[in-house]
Order: C-alpha cells, then sequence, then structure tokens
C-alpha cells in the first residue's frame, strides 16, 4: 500500500480482505487485528453485508462522537440509540436513493441533544462522506 507523503500515518486507516475456498460471495476482512466474516448480497446472506458494514461505520461513529461530545460538555447523557437504514438507488443501483440516522439521546433535552447533533454534524467524516455523495437525513431525539 502506498501512503500520500502529505498524509500523516496516524491518520489512515487500513482494511483488507480475502476470499474463503470454496464458498462463492463469503469474505474475510481484516482491520489490525480484527477479522470479520462478511458476504456478498450475492453469497450466502448468513453474514453482515458490505452496505450494512457502511451503515455499521456510521452507527459506531455517531455513538462514540455523541458519548465523547457528552463527556466533554459535561452532559449527562444515560443512553444513546442508533438506527440506520438505507435503500439502494432504483434508477442507480450504484448508489442509496436515502439514508437515514434516527439517534435517540437518554438523559438529556432536546436542547441539549440538538448540541450533539450538530457537534457530531460537523466532526464526523463517515456522516459528511456520505451526505456529500447520496445525501443523508438526521433526525435526533431527546429519549
Amino acid at each position: 500500500m502506498s501512503i500520500d507523503d502529505a498524509v500523516p500515518v496516524a491518520n489512515v486507516a487500513a482494511v483488507s480482505g480475502h476470499t474463503i475456498a470454496g464458498v462463492p460471495g463469503r469474505f474475510v476482512i481484516d482491520a489490525r487485528a480484527n477479522h470479520l466474516v462478511t458476504d456478498s448480497r450475492f453469497g450466502p446472506g448468513e453474514s453482515i453485508q458490505a452496505g450494512e458494514l457502511l451503515l455499521s461505520a456510521l452507527v459506531s461513529c455517531a455513538m462514540a462522537n455523541f458519548e465523547s461530545n457528552a463527556q466533554e460538555l459535561g452532559m449527562a447523557v444515560s443512553g444513546i440509540h442508533v438506527d440506520a437504514s438505507h435503500a439502494r438507488g432504483s434508477a442507480d443501483p450504484t448508489r442509496y436513493d436515502f439514508t437515514r440516522v434516527t439517534i435517540s439521546v437518554r438523559g438529556v433535552d432536546q436542547a441539549a441533544a440538538d448540541v450533539l447533533g450538530e457537534r457530531f454534524v460537523a466532526t464526523c467524516p463517515i456522516y459528511n462522506t456520505i451526505r456529500r455523495g447520496s445525501g443523508i437525513e438526521l433526525t435526533v431525539l431527546a429519549a
């Protein structure tokens, strides 16, 4: 792998993958010392698929971002729940028609939840990459 000299190595995430002999559509993804079995949408369908991995990254980033910002701001968040969905493009299957994220934050009022949502939107590279591509709909709720 070649890394652009202008990008600090600490800012580069790397993941690799390989096929599994005899199981078409089944793959192993490697990230650092972690390994995850995935399926293509044409594969066995038992493991998480690529689009779900994208949503999982978005959900994970949202929870980490909200949790970190709540702690930094001294907000007593007692729990965070995130739901995310998307639909493969009907006119163009190389895009998603929509991506929707709903973040419910327990232990704070709506104004505080909105502040956390604004910080998330301002800092999450996964959210913003999706937003710039096909768009994304975000709902933040105090629960």
